[in-house]
């Protein structure tokens, strides 16, 4: 997880509105479809908050593309649940030759009610981290 020594998250608000929610790490496949109708193609999704993730494809996706990204998550009985994010390619930057990395910005915030998998997992990882 990373966090911004010497900051408070709240001063740091006033700026950007990203900086108030910390970043927590969870790798795993995702699918990044973009809205236009394009192919969906796989990324491996890096580090996630509750606007936004960071992504490793190989596919480059302009700034400003319109996406969808699932991920999935096993529940406490190991099944399998999937959630699916519309968001918008904030960012993209070479990644060596292996593809691109893309920052994700959520259309709307990461709730309980509305992505119950995701804002449970951040949830418990920032409980964690204190």
């Amino acid at each position: 997880m990373k966090r911004v020594e010497g900051k408070s998250p709240v001063g740091v608000a006033a700026q950007s509105e990203r900086r108030k929610f910390v970043r927590a790490t969870l790798v795993g496949s995702a699918l990044v479809s973009p809205k236009s109708g394009g192919r969906a193609c796989t990324a491996v999704l890096d580090n996630v908050n509750k606007i936004g993730a960071g992504l490793h494809t190989k596919d480059r996706f302009p700034p400003n593309e319109k996406v969808t990204v699932s991920l999935a998550f096993l529940d406490s009985d190991r099944v399998e649940q999937q959630e699916k994010l519309d968001g918008t390619v904030a960012w993209v930057k070479p990644w060596g030759k292996k593809g691109f990395l893309i920052g994700v910005v959520w259309d709307e915030l990461v709730t309980k009610e509305k992505n119950r998998w995701l804002y449970y997992y951040l949830e418990e990882t920032l409980k964690a981290s204190i």
